[in-house]
Parts: structure tokens; sequence; C-alpha cells
């Protein structure tokens, strides 16, 4: 049973009411919100209509909950499964909107947009944009640059505005305008923006596109969800009835959206419970997400503040130097501006006879590098000492986290080189859903295999992924279709004499490579029928060394396999229909998932002792491994708002160096704030603020990114691509302090 830090006793015994905690790394703030739920249902305080309702970020929290939730019921001898619900905010706007689509206009079978196809809608309404309005690069390239005819240049600016429009429809989404809105606003200006004008256009027939497609997509769903519960008073009392208790986990990255949605529900009787650390904030930028949300509520009256200070994950090193990263960040940050990006509380290490005791200290295991390298030579010095590191120790663990995945890519290939086994959490989602949707095509015809249209698709599916010859359209047209006319698929399986619809589609389309894939596919088919009696994570692998022959896509399917398992183990009732569920609401995005790579699945660095995870640093939150290299650690990646410091977002190509994209955003705020007919955003300061909001933000990623760290750490910086980078500023100061302090010690 959990035994609770004196900390956590005033958290664990929360009753009613609203409390907000501020929880530093490794303080067990999943486990104690975990512990919580299973509290208040043990407790009787949760009636049979009733669920605790947990709120959390990612998909693999979801999953994380309801395991830890799950053993604290059994502890206490109840009924697993129920009185809790654990949900993302789009699951839980989903099902909101599920519940009473009616009020929102939708149809009781909605549907929403896969991430992959909003983003395809965006770039061709961004790319037209641009063809048909060449007056706005006019009035924003800069005029010192002579290859504006270069295709580098063309392919700058149609991401650009690809990233504008996107940025401009999730803000406008989170104001909660339409697109008429916006327009009506625009006709009253007496001169016109060509931002405004260029994200009202995205905008409207981005929207079109969805209305075409009869779709929503997430930020729509939020929106649909606070608009139901709005406009129904009875509706909304019944889901505070239903959610008496609301916990939300991650609450530094909560929206005004998330927000108000949850605050709707606390108003109306729900009890609600904030957890999260304002300095693990690291999604914030061009995202509508802010750590103020978490700050200002924990000030509120009737709210009761408390913090977890105390963390075992970490040696005393390490604490003590990621803890004059806040107290520099707070006091002395030359950018009195940025001074709030880091505050306390402080990281504390555990007291004595607890349960996670912190490990031995080390201060030899911290190594800071001043010295000035290449990226290639940094890149080499890595690999060579990990390798040395992994040789003396194969039973530990070690990770390796960069601020992009481009520098990940690097690192990735000099350890391949090495010959040093690797684990990457740098992919995009785009594989995974793919491989997902694949999956569910395969699983879904075995959950009835009486239907043609399945075996049809199941047949497209094998077709391309097995067959060695290519062949044509309209031939494969017509093979799909005979397939799909079957009108008993027994003839096709296990034919008998003078009902053979294999026989009878080979004689349609004769040929040697059309009888043996025909016969192939027969043959797997039977197979696989088999093994769909073995347990799910099984049945995936049986069917993916088939399909799959790209490591990445085994990769994938593996994870997946994982992923189905751990739901088999929640869902012992689950059948092939509710995994094909699973697999489709992964595919189709019905599921909000940042990315569905190894740390969305629960990812465990324990699982891969003696082998390096290769992560970025946002990746790399919520993990810790015994030994953590944090790499590319100058004033490009980790800019402080000083002369020389470079920023991502600022396109060469533009004039003034100006951040179009926060220009835009700051021009609609100002365009719905302001009682004049003209915006007053002026020009520029909305690429200033977002230079400062990008530095505090990765003051932040810096310091989750050291926090990572049980018993080793090493940062190294540098010289960038054009070798005018130097080290960040809380590098420089934190070697500083680290050899001042070590020295002493010493």
């Amino acid at each position: 049973m959990f035994k609770a830090r004196p900390n956590q006793k005033e958290i664990i015994n929360f009753k009613k009411g609203r409390m907000g905690v501020s929880a530093v790394p490794g303080s067990g703030k999943t486990h104690t919100l975990s512990y919580l739920a299973a509290n208040l249902i043990a407790k009787g305080l949760v009636n049979d209509d009733q669920e605790v309702l947990i709120v959390t970020l990612v998909n693999s929290s979801v999953d994380n909950f309801s395991q830890r939730i799950t053993k604290f019921i059994n502890a206490f001898g109840l009924m697993p499964n129920f009185g809790y619900r654990v949900r993302t905010l789009h699951g839980l706007a989903h099902d909101i909107v599920k519940d009473r689509p009616g009020l929102v206009g939708l149809e009781n079978r909605f549907e929403i947009t896969d991430e992959g196809e909003t983003h395809e809608i965006i770039e061709r309404i961004s790319a037209n944009w641009l063809k048909t309005n060449p007056k706005f690069v006019d009035d924003f390239k800069n005029k010192t640059i002579d290859n504006y005819s270069s295709g580098k240049v063309k392919m700058g600016w149609e991401q650009l505005l690809a990233d504008i429009a996107d940025g401009f429809i999730r803000q406008s989404k989170d104001l909660e305008l339409t697109p008429q809105d916006i327009r009506s606003l625009l006709d009253k200006m007496t001169s016109p923006s060509p931002l405004l004008e260029m994200g009202y256009h995205a905008y409207s027939e981005y929207q079109r596109a969805l209305t075409y497609r009869g779709a929503v997509d997430f930020e729509d769903l939020i929106r649909l969800a606070i608009r139901a519960l709005k406009s129904d008073p009875d509706f909304l009392r019944r889901l505070a009835y239903r959610w008496p208790f609301i916990l939300e986990d991650e609450a530094q990255d909560s929206s005004l959206l998330q927000e108000n949605i949850l605050r709707l529900l606390a108003d109306n009787g729900s009890s609600w419970v904030r957890v999260g650390d304002p300095n693990q904030a690291i999604y914030e930028t061009f995202t509508t997400a802010s750590p103020r949300y978490l700050r200002e509520f924990m000030r509120q009256k009737g709210v009761a503040a408390y913090d977890l200070p105390n963390s075992g994950r970490s040696t005393k090193s390490i604490i003590s130097l990621a803890n004059h990263l806040i107290k520099w960040t707070n006091s002395t940050h030359p950018v009195a501006e940025i001074q709030e990006a880091l505050t306390p509380p402080f990281i504390l290490p555990t007291p004595p006879g607890d349960p996670q005791p912190n490990p031995t200290d080390d201060p030899n295991g911290i190594h800071l590098y001043s010295q000035k390298l290449e990226p290639a030579d940094e890149i080499q010095l890595i690999a060579k000492s990990i390798k040395q590191w992994i040789t003396n120790k194969p039973d530990k663990t070690v990770a390796v986290l960069v601020p992009r995945n481009e520098r990940g890519a690097e690192m990735v290939n000099a350890l391949q080189a090495a010959q040093i086994e690797c684990i990457e959490l740098l992919q995009t989602s785009h594989s995974t859903r793919k491989t997902a949707r694949v999956l569910s095509k395969v699983i879904q015809y075995f959950a009835d295999p009486t239907k043609s249209t399945s075996l049809a698709d199941l047949f497209k599916i094998f077709l391309e992924y097995t067959a060695k010859n290519d062949m044509k359209n309209e031939v494969l047209i017509k093979i799909v279709k005979e397939i799909h006319n079957c009108k008993n698929l027994e003839n096709f399986l296990a034919p008998v004499p003078g009902k053979d619809d294999l026989e009878r589609i080979k004689e349609i389309f004769k040929g040697d490579w059309v009888s043996d894939t025909l016969e192939n596919f027969q043959h797997q088919l039977l197979n696989w029928q088999r093994a769909s009696l073995l347990p799910i994570d099984q049945f995936i692998l049986n069917i993916s060394m088939i399909l799959f022959k790209k490591p990445s896509d085994l990769a994938t399917a593996y994870k997946i396999a994982n992923y189905l398992e751990h739901a088999s183990r929640l869902h012992p009732e689950w059948n092939l229909t509710d995994f094909t569920n699973q697999l489709t609401s992964i595919s189709s995005n019905h599921i909000k998932l940042i990315g569905f790579s190894d740390e969305d699945l629960g990812f465990d660095p324990d699982q891969y002792k003696g082998k390096v995870v290769v992560s970025t640093v946002h990746k790399a939150k919520g993990l810790e491994w015994d030994r953590v290299y944090l790499l590319s650690v100058n004033n490009y990646d980790y800019p402080s708002f000083e002369d020389q410091d470079q920023y991502i977002a600022e396109r060469w190509f533009i004039r003034d160096e100006l951040n179009l994209q926060a220009e835009s955003l700051a021009a609609l705020k100002s365009l719905v704030n302001s009682s004049q007919q003209e915006p007053s955003a002026k020009e520029g300061l909305a690429t200033r603020q977002a230079r400062l909001d990008y530095c505090a933000e990765r003051l932040r990623l810096l310091y989750v990114g050291m926090t990572r760290a049980r018993k080793e750490l090493i940062i190294t910086w540098n010289t960038g691509q054009r070798g005018q980078c130097h080290p960040a500023t809380p590098l420089k100061e934190l070697i500083r302090f680290w050899e001042e302090n070590h020295a002493a010690s010493n």
C-alpha cells in the first residue's frame, strides 16, 4: 500500500473543494493522484452512478493512471474498472459531445479529421494563397536577398504560411471565434491587414473543407463541448453530478479552453484538484497553453495550495544544480522579463526511511563541458563516451537528449556507426498511424469474417505489402470487386467442388502471378484465422511479421502490440471488435495523441539497460535514466534574449527579423480586443514578446533535461553550423556555480 510522505498526506486526504498542487520532478505526483482517486472511491465519496474524472495530457498517462488506480482499487478490496474515468482533454471533449451531439448541430456519427489530413488541408490552402497573392510576399520579404526564385525560398514561404494559418486557426478557436466573427471585425477596419486577411482566408477555407467532409477537428471538439455545456444547464448539472471529483494532471500545460471546460463542471458542484509543475511547462510556444493558469488558480481565494517538494529521483548533486538554475533565473537572470520562467518550490531530497531514497551522491558524476566543440566533434565525443560507459556498466540506463529531431538523427547515425545499439524517441506520428490503420483493417475482418467488404480491404493490404510485382490499377480494381461480390466467404476460404470462388476469380484473371497471389492470400487468411485465438499482442505480431518488412514498421507494430496487451490486462472482457475500435481510434485521431511513439505507449527506460535512448528533451519529459547527456546547450538552441542569440521561428527571408506567426496572433488578439477601428498591435512588439516567451520555455526545457538524470549528468555545447554559437548563458552560470562549489567541496 501507498506510504505517504508528510506533504502527500495533505493531498490524499482531500475530500471536497478546490486544491492546487505544485509538484517538483520525481515527486510522485502520478502515484499520489492515483491513490487519491482510489481513496475517494474506497471512502464511499463516489456513488454507484458517479466517477472520479482524471484529466491528463497524453495517452500514455491515461494507461499509466488506469493501471495505478486499478492496483490501489484491488488493494482496497474493491471491484476494478469502476468508479473512475481517465481521459485526455480531447477524450473528455469527445465524451461530452458524443453524449449530446445534437446540442451543437452534429449528427450522432460525426467524424473527426485525422491530424495528417488536417495538415494537408492547411498546406494546400496556404500554397494556393501564396500563388494568388504575390503582394503578400512583397510586403514581408527581406529585400537584401536576391535569390527569391529559388526552390528553397519558395518551400520556406509555403511552410511559413502553413504555420501562420495553423496558429491563426487554433487561436481563433481558443477565442471561440468563427470565420464569420472575424470577417465582421475585419470589415470594420479602414485599411486591410495582410496577416489578418491571410489568416481569415485560411480559417474560412479550412472550415469549409471540414464541412464538406462532414467532420470536426480536435480544437472544434473542445469548443463544441463547451458550447454543449453552456447551452443546456440540465446537461451540465448531470455531468457535474456524474463527475463529483475532477483530478487534473499536468496542469502547467492547461490551455484557456481546458480551464474553461473544467471550471464549468467545477462551478456546478464538482470538486477540482489541479496538479502540475510550472517549471516543466515546455509545450507553450505557439500553443494556447500557459503555466500562468495553474499559478493564478493556486493564488485564488478558497483554493488549498500545497507543494510536493520531495524527490527521490536524483542525487543531491544533481538536485543542487537544478535548484541553482531556479534560484539564478528567479533572482539574477540578465533579462528581468524572464526571471519568472523558473520559480520555487525547490527540489528537496526524500526524508530518511522514504521508500524512494535518493541515489548515493557522487559529485564526480556531473560533467559540464566548457570546451569549444564543432557540432560533429560534439557528436563523436558523446559516442565515444557512451561506448566506454556502456562497456563498463551494461546493467544501467543512459539517454542522449537533444533539442531538435535533426540533431537526434545525427547522434543516431554516429552511434550506429560505432555499433552501439540505440532506441529512438524521435519519429513523428504519421508512420505509426498508418501502421495502426493497416492492423485495424486486418483485425476488423477477423472480428466479423462474414463481411465481403472487409475481405476486399484485407486483400488490398495484403497485395500492397507482399506483392513482388506491380499490378495495373484497373486489374486490381476488378479483382477487389470480384472478392467484394463473394456472397458466401466460405466459398473463398474453404471451397468445395462447385462452390469455389477462388477458382472462379482465377479463371477470370488468367495468369500465373494472379493465381499465385490469390492462393497465397487464401493460405495466409487461414493461418491468421488460427492465430486470432492467441492473445492480442501475439496476434498483432503474427500479422506484422507477414506484412511488414521495414524495421521501422515492425518496431511500430511491436509498440502497438505492447499497447494492446496493456489494454487487454486493464479490460479482460475485450474482444477483437474492441481492439479494432482501439486501433481505429489511434489511426483516425479520435484519441488525441502527441505522436504515438514509445513515450506515448508507457515507455520504460529500465527495459533498455545497456542500450542508448536518443530522444528530444520534450519527449523525455516524465522519464529518467541513470546517466543523461544533454547536447547542444548553446545560445541558438537555448537563447536568453541577448545580442548574439538567434530564434528558430524567425525566417531568414523575412524582413526586419519579424516572427510572422507571432505577429499574426498578436494582430488577431488586438482585433478582438480593440474598441477602435484599427488594431493597436504595433509591428515588432509581438516578435519581441515571442522571443521572451521562447527563451523562458527553453530555460524550462533545460531544467527538464537536467532533472531526467538519476546519478550522472553530462552537458555539452557546440558552435553551430556556421561556427558562431557560444555556450548558453544558463550553462555558463551552471559551470561557474559547479566549479566554485565542487572545488570547495574537494
